[in-house]
């Protein structure tokens, strides 16, 4: 449906990239008021992709509106993905790839189970995915390749979805952004400060600002190691991506070497291990909650803690209009984790539960 893509409104030629609709667009934006006058600087408003979708929402599902296309048009019929237990995406990709008839099978390595890890385990269960539990990454991506190899109706979806193709969602959520700033919703951000973690959604956002020609600087919250998520990898994706969208429309320019000055990654709020909570992101959170946002302290609250310390180091002057990315669903799951006992997992998973009792 190409009338409900801005992208696709900005560059009718990339109609021809196969594209679903999966999120309920556009996501509201407002501005936050309590935090705007406890920082006492110009305007923080706040972009809500926690409301992508009612069931459960976040960034995830506009990587899928493309991903998702591409799997049904080569008839495939599973979704092999990867990420720790309590995954995001992994749940995310389990409950929507359901609404197009695909099932899911997650290759998952352990980590730390706190409550939002263990709701997301058992709504993993609950929702239909196959689960299997790994040793190391090694293994995970071994286990993988093998049911690719045997599964002709299989799809490989990269952690976070976050492929070249993926990568256009948010190149999409940037234009979709511009329609809502020349509609006067909100005025045109100087700063935009996102979550950087398997990188396609900073990626996308950059590459969609430049050629939105928005004057928006990104400030890429890393909350993963720095290894993984750096400057130099997120600029990359991006600049594939750009290869796909010239591949079909030559008229596109290719912005590439303007990214750099676009972006900056700061790893400074990551907390030295994926998953760990800092002090500084549960203040976040609690702040956040006074203009009536639930966010929690492996990605949002983490990304809110880095605007709310460049405030206070004046990295943002008092003039400034900043905009705060939401990348999390925020949809309640407890009325399916209330329908799902664990001892109905596979057994390699019983113990994550029994750990915190």
């Amino acid at each position: 449906m190409v009338q409900e893509n801005p992208l696709f409104r900005a560059y009718p030629k990339l109609s021809s990239i196969p594209w679903i609709s999966v999120l309920n667009p556009p996501t509201p934006v407002h501005k936050m008021e309590e935090l705007t006058r406890i920082l006492d600087i110009g305007e923080i408003w706040v972009k809500r992709d926690d409301l992508t979708h009612e069931t459960y929402g976040g960034n995830k599902l506009r990587k899928y509106e493309f991903v998702f296309a591409d799997i049904l048009k080569k008839n495939k019929k599973r979704i092999l993905t990867q990420g720790s237990i309590g995954t995001n995406h992994g749940l995310a990709t389990t409950i929507h790839a359901k609404r197009f008839g695909l099932k899911t099978h997650l290759f998952l390595l352990e980590q730390e189970p706190s409550p939002n890890v263990l709701e997301n385990l058992l709504c993993h269960h609950h929702f239909g995915a196959k689960l299997s539990l790994l040793k190391n990454n090694f293994h995970r991506k071994l286990a993988v390749k093998v049911n690719l190899f045997f599964d002709r109706k299989a799809y490989s979806v990269v952690i976070g979805a976050s492929s070249p193709l993926g990568t256009l969602g948010f190149v999409n959520a940037a234009f979709e952004l511009k329609e809502q700033i020349d509609k006067k919703l909100m005025p045109e951000p100087d700063k935009i400060f996102i979550t950087v973690g398997s990188l396609a959604t900073c990626a996308g956002l950059v590459l969609g600002l430049e050629l939105a020609q928005l004057k928006s600087q990104v400030i890429g919250i890393g909350v993963t190691d720095p290894s993984w998520s750096s400057k130099e990898a997120t600029l990359d994706l991006a600049t594939k991506a750009l290869e796909i969208m010239r591949s079909k429309d030559l008229s596109i320019p290719d912005v590439s070497k303007k990214l750099s000055k676009r972006l900056i990654v700061d790893h400074a709020y990551f907390g030295g291990l994926y998953g760990k909570s800092t002090e500084e992101a549960l203040e976040a959170i609690e702040l956040a909650k006074e203009d009536g946002l639930k966010l929690e302290y492996v990605y949002t609250g983490k990304t809110l803690s880095g605007l709310i310390d460049y405030s206070r180091k004046s990295k943002i002057s008092k003039n400034e209009v900043v905009l705060y990315w939401n990348t999390k669903s925020s949809a309640d799951l407890s009325y399916y984790t209330k329908k799902t006992n664990y001892q109905d997992l596979p057994i390699k998973f019983h113990k994550f539960f029994e750990k915190v009792k």
